[in-house]
């Protein structure tokens, strides 16, 4: 009997778009291990306004994720990959440890994006970083959207529109 290949699947997507959401359902239905960057900052007590430490912290969970690809096990990365160049870094690691990628691309408008982080914000759950209309903003403009031929390039794709299909 054949051995599955290990499927690394990743999240294209700004703040407030479903992302956590959908990880965290994907985990609980046994699809991988989840990596959330926001929770463990939240957890080693790392403020959430210190970007150098949170992509230092990004970069370390990111070595165990390509290892358990390597041993076969699936892997749900909970980063929102804004830029090609993160995509592209992701895609390119996916297959040099073998794994098939699944990508889900969520395009939700900036005031949906921005009524969900300003309800998030007043509940203040753990784990998800508070994010100011301001912050959104500036990632909305800095957001590079997937391309139709990036797409092509990978084994599955879901897109999401305003909310979890």
């Amino acid at each position: 009997m054949g051995h599955a290949l290990p499927t690394l699947t990743l999240f294209c997507g700004l703040p407030g778009s479903g992302k956590t959401t959908l990880a965290r359902r994907l985990e609980a239905e046994g699809h991988g291990v989840r990596l959330a960057t926001d929770e463990w900052q939240d957890c080693i007590g790392i403020p959430y306004s210190d970007a150098e430490r949170h992509e230092r912290l990004q970069a370390t969970l990111y070595r165990p994720a390509l290892v358990l690809l390597r041993r076969g096990v699936d892997v749900i990365l909970e980063d929102g990959l804004w830029m090609e160049g993160e995509r592209t870094e992701k895609f390119a690691d996916a297959r040099s440890c073998g794994a098939l990628i699944d990508l889900h691309v969520f395009e939700v408008d900036y005031d949906t994006l921005w009524e969900r982080l300003r309800e998030r914000n007043k509940q203040s759950p753990s784990g998800a970083a508070p994010i100011t209309r301001e912050q959104l903003l500036t990632a909305w403009c800095l957001f590079q959207p997937v391309s139709d031929e990036k797409l092509k390039r990978i084994d599955s794709y879901t897109r999401h529109h305003g909310g979890l299909d």
